[in-house]
C-alpha cells in the first residue's frame, strides 16, 4: 500500500516537474534528474511501469528545459542521470528474465 503511494507521488511530481521546467526554472530539472536516478532504483527492483513513467517524464523535462542546452556545462550530469536510470531499469529487466 505505501509503495503504490510513494510511486504514484513520484509520477505526480514527475509530471510537475515536466511541466515547470519549459520555463527557465532550475529547480525543477534538478528534481527531474534526480527521479530519473531513482526510476533507475525502481527500475532494479521490478517496478517497471513507475520506472518508465518516471524516465520519461525525466527525459521530456529535461528536452523541454532552455536551461539545458548543449552549450552548457550540465550535459554530462543529463547522460549520468539518464544512464543510471536506464541501466537500473534494462538490469532489473536481465534479473525477471533469468
Amino acid at each position: 500500500m505505501i509503495h503504490k503511494i510513494a510511486s504514484s507521488l513520484l509520477v505526480i511530481l514527475a509530471i510537475i516537474c515536466a511541466l515547470l521546467s519549459a520555463a527557465p526554472f532550475t529547480p525543477a530539472v534538478f528534481v527531474s534528474l534526480v527521479l530519473m536516478i531513482i526510476a533507475g532504483i525502481y527500475g532494479f527492483y521490478r517496478h517497471f511501469v513507475t520506472a518508465t513513467v518516471l524516465l520519461c517524464f525525466g527525459s521530456l523535462a529535461v528536452i523541454l528545459s532552455p536551461v539545458m542546452t548543449a552549450q552548457s556545462g550540465l550535459i554530462w550530469l543529463v547522460l549520468v542521470a539518464y544512464v543510471v536510470g536506464l541501466a537500473g531499469v534494462v538490469w532489473g529487466l536481465w534479473k525477471a528474465k533469468s
